[in-house]
């Protein structure tokens, strides 16, 4: 007798509904596009935008592939992680505390990377010091973050649909007005300049672990949900970044929407940076919910604890003087996200040796075919950033 699925999971203490492929698609793709693609356009533009976009593409298959073996070694693991829980289990004690702390320090980079750009958003649409809105929003988000994940999650899914349509609006807005003297710049220079900002705006990690913790014993559509989930944004910021660097050209901003104001008015200038505000306010309750969650389940911490490290330390680096949008996603991107990624190569591994669980359905071949290219150029990404910041 075939076994009913289950229609209620126990995720992280959380007794959670299982989701469809759809909507497991829109947990992977709702944690992918957020605050990376306003700085898409930036990088993209000074690299040239031929060059960016296929940069973009090339990010994009790798990502996937990565995003493909975390899953299986999500598929081959009995219990609920995230990517410490994972390098401990197959790895062991040294790769947990190293991968956690590349985490930590990647959350926290992100969650000031919001802050830098909500204050920048806030401050077009109403005017006055960036720095005083960047410290408004904090207080907001850190109120969402510590008000527990069932909020967070809901009112997450809600901007991440609200995000993906004003993207496409936008888009479809500037792509008839283009300049074709803007389509054929390039900088050999900034040939590498992307590579960090383009794995921020792709980091999906947390969203993998979460979609299946949600689709119990469904292999096959939890693969597929991977791959539909890691390609929608892939296609949206190509749309995006060939609009507004197909527009602006070398004069586009470092926080995308912050010139459309001064090219189509004020209006205009509200609607677009109304995007911007609830991408990063999406991207900052998602990223502290999920390092809060890490520090608690795979750090053990307690929750008051978790919580009051996840809103005050980036308030912390803002105070101190971090406050480039670009510059903070470049290393995020680039350092922290390249080691994570690295190392997932190696959790895969070894959990293709020693996971709990059969793993045959969820049908991952050619294990070294994948891992070759995602060695190559997450370790090429890596090492250009640590060559930039020292």
């Amino acid at each position: 007798m075939q076994q009913k699925p289950l229609s209620i999971v126990l995720h992280q203490g959380v007794y959670k509904k299982t989701a469809t492929t759809s909507e497991a698609v829109f947990i992977i793709t709702g944690m992918t596009i957020g605050a990376g693609i306003l700085g898409l356009p930036y990088v993209i533009a000074r690299s040239g935008l031929a060059v960016g976009l296929v940069l973009v593409v090339l990010w994009g298959l790798v990502m996937l592939l990565l995003n493909l073996m975390l899953g299986e070694v999500a598929v081959r693991t009995q219990g609920n992680f995230q990517l410490p829980g994972f390098a401990g289990k197959y790895l062991g004690g040294w790769a947990k505390n190293f991968l956690g702390i590349i985490i930590v320090f990647s959350g926290f980079g992100s969650l000031l990377a919001y802050l830098i750009g909500e204050g920048q958003a806030l401050a077009e649409i109403f005017g006055g010091p960036a720095m005083w809105w960047s410290i408004f929003f904090w207080s907001i988000g850190s109120f969402f973050i510590w008000r527990g994940l069932q909020t967070v999650k809901t009112l997450e899914r809600v901007l991440s649909l609200v995000v993906i349509i004003l993207i496409l609006g936008l888009s479809l807005f500037l792509l008839p007005k283009m300049s074709s003297a803007n389509l054929h710049h390039f900088d050999l220079a900034n040939f590498f300049l992307p590579f960090g900002v383009i794995l921020f705006a792709l980091h999906a990690t947390p969203s993998i672990a979460e979609a299946h913790a949600l689709l119990p014993g469904s292999e096959k559509r939890f693969k597929k949900a991977i791959i539909i989930g890691t390609l929608i944004p892939v296609a949206v910021y190509v749309i995006f970044s060939l609009a507004v660097v197909g527009y602006f050209g070398l004069n586009t901003s470092e926080l995308a929407t912050v010139g459309f104001g001064h090219a189509f008015g004020p209006a205009f200038s509200i609607i677009a940076n109304v995007f911007a505000v609830l991408a990063m306010a999406t991207c900052f309750m998602g990223m502290g919910i999920a390092l809060k969650q890490t520090l608690i389940w795979d750090h053990k911490i307690s929750r008051h604890l978790a919580e009051f490290i996840v809103v005050i330390v980036p308030i912390l680096l803002f105070l101190f003087g971090f406050r480039s949008f670009v510059e903070v996603l470049d290393v995020v991107g680039g350092l922290f996200i390249g080691l994570e990624s690295l190392m997932i190569v190696l959790i895969c591994y070894m959990a293709r040796r020693k996971g709990d669980l059969d793993a045959s359905r969820y049908g991952l071949k050619h294990f070294w075919l994948m891992a070759a290219p995602v060695i190559v150029f997450f370790l090429a990404a890596t090492i250009y950033s640590a060559l930039r910041i020292f």
